[in-house]
Parts: C-alpha cells; structure tokens; sequence
C-alpha cells in the first residue's frame, strides 16, 4: 500500500511539476545517449586498433617469408680458417653455444649475434612460428575487414537518415518562440550527432585503409550512399522532364540535383576523407599522380554515376546515341559540365555562412558542455580540389566514359549542316549574281558582320556566319577542335576553289535551269542573261575587297573568335578545358599558325583580281577613244578650219572608265594594291595612245610631202598649214590627257607613254599663240 501511495504520490507531483519532470527524463535519456555513444566510439576505436594490429602481424609474416627466401636462394658462405687448431677450437665453442642454448632460449627479434648457424635458426623458428599463425592472422585480417565495412555502411545509412530529419525540421519552419527554442535545441543536438557520426566513420575509414582495403570503403560508399540517390534520381522520365521524348532536356537539371544531394548529406564525409588520405611527396608537396588509399570523389561517387548511366540500355541510348546533332551536343555538354565541376561541388561547403554559423554553434557547444565543436575539420583548397579532379579524369571509368560518345559522327552531321548551307548559298549566287540574298542567319547576326567588319555581299555574311557557328556553344565540342579547325579551313578553300573558278571564266553567272521533278518554276527562272563575273570590274573589285575583309578577319578577329572558345581568359571556364595554362598557351598559337597558313591563298587572288582582270578589262575601255585620234587629221584637212583653242572632245572620255571607278572603289582598294594597278592601265594607255599619235604625226607628213611636191598647198588663215594645225591639236589633246592623269595621283614623268607623247608633240609649242 505504501508503494502504491508513493507512487500516487509521485504522480501528483508529476502533474504539478510535470514540466521539471519531463527536463529530467530527457537528461536522463542524454546521458544514457552520451554513455551509448562512448561505447560505439571504444568498439569502433578498437576496430582500428585490430587493424593496427593485423598490419603488424602481416607486415611481421612477409618479412619472415622474405627472409627465409632470401637464405634458401642465396645461402651465406662461411668463412674458412687456415690453421687446423682455430677449427677445432670453433667447433668446440658451437657445441658449447648449442648446448648452452638448451637452457636459453634464443628471441625471436634478437638478430645481435654474430653467429651464422645461430641466426639462420632464429629466423627459421620465427617463420614457422608465424606460419602456424598464418591462418589465424588471414581470419583475423577478414573479420576485420567485414566488421570495418558492416560498421561503415551502418554509419552511412545513420548519415543520410539523420541529414534527412534535419531537412524535414527545416522545412516544417516554426511558429513561436517556444518551437524556435526546441528547433534550435534539435538542431544542435543533430549537428552533435553529425560530428560524432564524421569521427566514427574516420575511424573506419582509416582501419581499412591499413589494411589495404581502400577499395572496399570505396564499394561500400558507393553501394549504400550514392547508389540510393542515383536510383531515386535517375530515370527516363526526369531525364525527358522539360521537352520532348529523347530530347534529354532534363539531364544538366538531373545531374546537379544528384550532385547538391550528394554534397548535401555526404559533402562533410568526402572533404574528411580527401584531407585524410591526400598524398603527400617526400618534398612535402601533394601528389595527384599516385592513387589514393581511399578516393570516395572518384571510386565513391563518380563511378556509379558513370557506371548508373552506361549500365541501363535505354538511358545509355538516349544519352550517348540520339541521332540529333543538337540532343548529343546538349548531352555532352552537360555531362562535361558535371565532371569538371564534380570535384568542387562535391568538396566546397555549400554556403559561405557556414562558418559562421559553426562559430556561433562553438559558443552553444562550450556552454551545454558539448566539445564536438573541437573535433578536427578539414579545409580544402584550390590545389585539393585540382588534385581531386585530376584522379577524375585519370580514372579508367572516365576514359571508358569517353569512349561511348560517338563525337565523330556528331561532327559529320555538323559538318554536313555547314556544307549544305554554303552550297545553296553559291547556287544562289551563280543563280542572280553575288548580290543574290543568300543569307539564312539571324538578322542580327547579319547586321553585326556588316557594321563590325565591313562585309558588303550577302553571300560572304553566309560564309562568315558558317566559320563563326562553328565555334558556338551549342555547336562547339572540345574534343572535336583539330576536326572544327580543319572544317573551317575546308569551307574557306571550297569558297577560294570557287571564286578562282569565276575569276578563270569556267563558271557563268545567270542563264537557263532545267526544273528537275517538280520543283517550283519560280525558283529555276531566271531573269538575267547569262555572264561571266570577271567580265564586270565592279564584280571583280568587290569580290576582292570581300577576300581582303576575310584575310584580315581570319588573322585577327576570328583568330581571336577561335582562341577564346577554345582557349578562355575567364578562370571559371578554364576549369573545363582540362589543360594547363602552357598548353592553353600552345593550342592558341597552334590555332593561329593554321589560320595564318590558310589566310595566304587570298592574296594571290586579290593580286590577280586588281593587277590582270581590272587592268585588262579597264585599259580595254579606256583605249576605246583612242580610234578617234585618226579623225583629227580629217577636221583639218582642207577644211578651211581655223587653228584649235582646246583638246577633242574624246580626250576628256579617255580616262573616264578610270575615274568613276577609282572613284566608286578608292575606299575599298586592299592596302597592298595601292596604286600600282592605276599606273598599269596608264601606262597601257599612254602607250596606244602615243603609237596613235606617233602615226597620225608620220601621215601628216607624207601628205605635206606629198602637197608640197605637187606645189598645191595653199596658206590657210593665220598663215597656218593644217598639219601644223592637226599638230597643235595634238598638242592640246596631251596637255589635257596629262592633266587628267595628274588628277588620278600620279606623276607623269614616271610613265613612259606619257614621256614619248611629250616628245612627239613638243614641236608645235612654238604654234601656241603668245
């Protein structure tokens, strides 16, 4: 009874004081919490030490193999002595030792004695003792291992429930001050839990690394903490959320989420383990070339990623084979994209206010009595995380990856994209000429190449366009550059081959179509008549004008276009081209050697096109007045005419082809032409001219021979005959002609026509009237 009414008693304090009850159970409850944990800690701490352990003894059973190998296959050669006596005496003093050793046992790490038989025997009872042991130390090694691995995966699986509940508390939010006050006292009773979990699993993680089992924590890891997450996250329909079947629009979305939920509730877990287990070279610097005892960024975590996305037939098909240049192009770009920048999501704390949010939590910590704020946390930095992501690309599963894109298929059907655009482009042009729209890209685009670089015919922003689309991110793919590169420098020899072609007269501009099927009649008519384009110098000098704009894009603008796709100045993007700033340094210049290389065969062309094809065809049209020099003889002859006040009238349209030319393109002449093309034509000019002159004068003279010898040539007005009239004419057409090539920025006296003209019309200055 009284039992009964203390514990009624006890209840009525309960309800009276219930709350004071209820902090006591709990600290009761903490403390059974605390003494629970100390002991996972002594077994887990004692795992490690039976790994210590069984290191020793491993280490201690191959080195007596060693040994006891090394005496069979080399055997020690004992030393001979001259004197019979000193044998004997010897033999004498191994009796006494074996007898000796009857009593004495010899140690078994004892190897002090100089004695050859007496050292052999030690080190053979040693290595049959541990023999005996063999078996037990090989049993032992594998409890270890197993009781290691079952404990780790434990702890795992202990990890990701309690990040989990943490993540559920942050999500339901509180409403008081009252549910602030208990949030934050679970809140800080997890973040203890989470240490206490970290450390343990150190432990482990460092148990099995003595062993030699690095590979099994790495399994172990993968199988219990990512597989999970790969398997909740990984699927057809999340990997197709966001656009059409197969087009694998939710892929870069799919790959970051697996990447923050890992980083998320295992991220303290894989920066403990790269801190613990990095490398470290006799020099004291860290070395990324040796595999690590325990890698979990690379083993851990990638590998099944990689082996998740491989292994199932309808994602690895979606993913590595979609037959669409772009879905490909999108899928290697994110899953690139993921393996950069894998090292850094996985090892960097996902919020700069961490840190001070754990100082914060220190103070809480010192004044609860909790010290896990003490425990050791690594910082990683930039070197640990290009380490980390070196082993990334190093590893076998990665070159395996690699293997599974079909890039050059990709660049084919890219490739095909390009030729297929430039081909209409030049059908178009040979259709209507080059003034033909043939430009199928943005608008904007077109507008930007016209006011950026000075382009004129639509034909050259198509060209242009197509080089520079190459090197476009959704188009781009690193590994493709040489194919990208040589791809560039085979549209511009197409482009070259067919300008060459049109300037050589073996393609025509224009005419008649046949309609092949049923294709449209409106596409096929044409409303010009056929020519040829090197027959028109304003053809030929824009063509030229568009190569020079091309020749000094390709050396410089595009140059650098290429350079920073392939090569980019920005750290972030640096991170992704997997090379070393030198070798950035050496693709750069290797780039621009190409580019260089292909940018010589425009000159030849523009060379041609001004100094053969504009001069020929200009000098052509300017020495088509020249047939009116024998009409000047004719105005005088007998004609009554007075003598002559100016040049003729055909003078003045000479070099009026020239004029309006230079005129139209003297802003557009390649800085190289300069003015030599104009001195050609003068000069070929000047030369007919003066063979007409040279002529007509020698006429004149036969005729006023002849006049002279009939004895009929009568004075005219001004006492002047009309030879010498036709040679003041003559004089007044040079002096006119020479203005006129002053004018074009040339000096007469270098061109050698203009020189003999002087000469055959210096002797009717004296006609000039004073």
């Amino acid at each position: 009874k009284s039992g009964g009414g203390g514990k009624k008693k006890k209840s009525e304090e309960g309800r009276r004081g219930g709350y004071e009850n209820v902090l006591e159970d709990e600290d009761e409850e903490d403390d059974w919490s605390e003494d629970e944990t100390e002991e996972e800690f002594d077994h887990i701490c004692s795992l490690e030490r039976a790994a210590y352990t069984t290191l020793y003894l491993l280490q201690e059973l191959h080195s007596s193999s060693a040994d006891v190998s090394a005496m069979t296959t080399t055997p020690k050669k004992r030393a001979t002595q001259s004197d019979g006596d000193d044998n004997d005496g010897s033999n004498n003093n191994n009796n006494n030792i074996a007898n000796n050793g009857s009593n004495n046992l010899p140690s078994l790490s004892d190897f002090s004695s100089n004695d050859n038989t007496s050292l052999n025997g030690v080190v053979l009872e040693k290595s049959r003792f541990l023999a005996k042991l063999a078996p037990r130390i090989r049993r032992l090694e594998s409890d270890t291992a197993k009781c290691l691995v079952s404990t780790l995966e434990e702890l795992l699986v202990r990890v990701r429930t309690l990040m989990e509940d943490d993540h559920d508390a942050n999500e339901e939010g509180q409403g008081g001050s009252d549910n602030t006050t208990v949030y934050d006292n679970n809140k800080q009773q997890r973040k203890s839990q989470h240490d206490d979990l970290l450390l343990m699993i150190g432990h482990c993680l460092r148990g099995l690394a003595l062993l030699g089992k690095g590979a099994d924590a790495e399994s172990a890891f993968a199988r219990v903490a990512i597989m999970p997450i790969i398997r909740s996250k990984l699927s057809m329909g999340k990997l197709d959320e966001g656009g059409s079947r197969g087009e694998c629009a939710g892929l870069f979305f799919l790959l970051d989420g697996i990447a923050n939920t890992i980083s998320t509730i295992y991220g303290s877990i894989l920066r403990s383990s790269e801190s613990m287990f990095t490398n470290e070279t006799g020099n004291g610097s860290k070395s990324s070339s040796s595999r690590m005892e325990v890698d979990l960024v690379t083993c851990g975590v990638w590998v099944p990623v990689a082996t998740a996305l491989m292994a199932d037939p309808g994602i690895k098909m979606a993913i590595f084979s979609p037959g669409i240049a772009n879905v490909l192009q999108a899928n290697y770009s994110a899953l690139d994209t993921f393996l950069s920048e894998l090292a850094s999501s996985l090892l960097l704390l996902q919020s700069p206010q961490e840190e001070v949010t754990q100082d914060e939590e220190e103070k809480t910590s010192i004044e609860s009595g909790n010290f896990s704020h003490l425990y050791y946390r690594p910082t990683i930095q930039a070197d640990a995380i290009e380490r980390a992501q070196t082993r990334l690309y190093a590893h076998p599963t990665t070159v395996e990856f690699s293997k599974r894109w079909n890039l050059p298929i990709y660049y084919q059907l890219r490739f095909a994209e390009f030729c297929k655009r430039l081909d209409k482009a030049i059908e178009g042009v040979c259709r209507e000429g080059w003034t033909a729209d043939v430009f199928t890209g943005d608008a904007k685009d077109g507008k930007k190449i016209s006011d950026t670089f000075g382009y004129e015919l639509p034909f050259f922003f198509e060209l242009y366009d197509i080089l520079l689309s190459m090197w476009k991110p959704d188009v781009y793919l690193r590994p493709l550059t040489h194919r990208f590169l040589r791809g560039a420098m085979q549209v511009i020899g197409r482009v070259l081959a067919f300008v060459k072609d049109g300037a050589d007269g073996k393609i025509q501009f224009g005419g008649t179509e046949e309609s092949e099927g049923e294709t449209d009649l409106s596409e096929t008519s044409v409303t010009i008549p056929a020519y040829s384009w090197n027959e028109r110098v304003e053809d030929v000098a824009v063509v030229a004008w568009e190569l020079t704009i091309l020749e000094t894009c390709l050396t410089h603008d595009y140059l650098d276009y290429v350079a920073n796709t392939v090569c980019p100045n920005d750290k972030e993007s640096r991170q992704s081209t997997h090379n070393s700033s030198l070798e950035l340094e050496e693709i750069r210049s290797l780039a621009s050697e190409v580019l260089v290389e292909c940018s010589q065969e425009f000159s030849p062309l523009v060379s041609n096109s001004w100094y053969t094809l504009i001069v020929d065809r200009l000098t052509k049209q300017c020495c088509i007045p020249l047939t009116a020099v024998k009409g000047v003889a004719a105005t005088y002859r007998m004609t009554n005419r007075p003598p002559p006040t100016q040049a003729s009238p055909f003078v003045a349209s000479i070099l009026r082809p020239l004029k309006e030319f230079d005129t139209t393109f003297s802003s557009r002449t390649p800085p190289q032409i300069g003015d030599e093309w104009k001195q050609k034509i003068i000069g070929a000019v000047s030369s007919k001219y003066s063979i007409a002159v040279e002529d007509l004068i020698a006429t004149v003279k036969r005729t006023e021979e002849a006049l002279k010898s009939r004895k009929t040539r009568k004075m005219m007005a001004g006492g002047m005959s009309d030879g010498e009239k036709v040679k003041l004419q003559l004089l007044l057409d040079y002096r006119q002609y020479k203005k006129d090539v002053e004018e074009l920025g040339l000096e007469s006296d270098n061109i050698e026509g203009l020189v003999k003209l002087n000469q055959l019309t210096s002797e009717a200055e004296s006609l000039l009237p004073k």
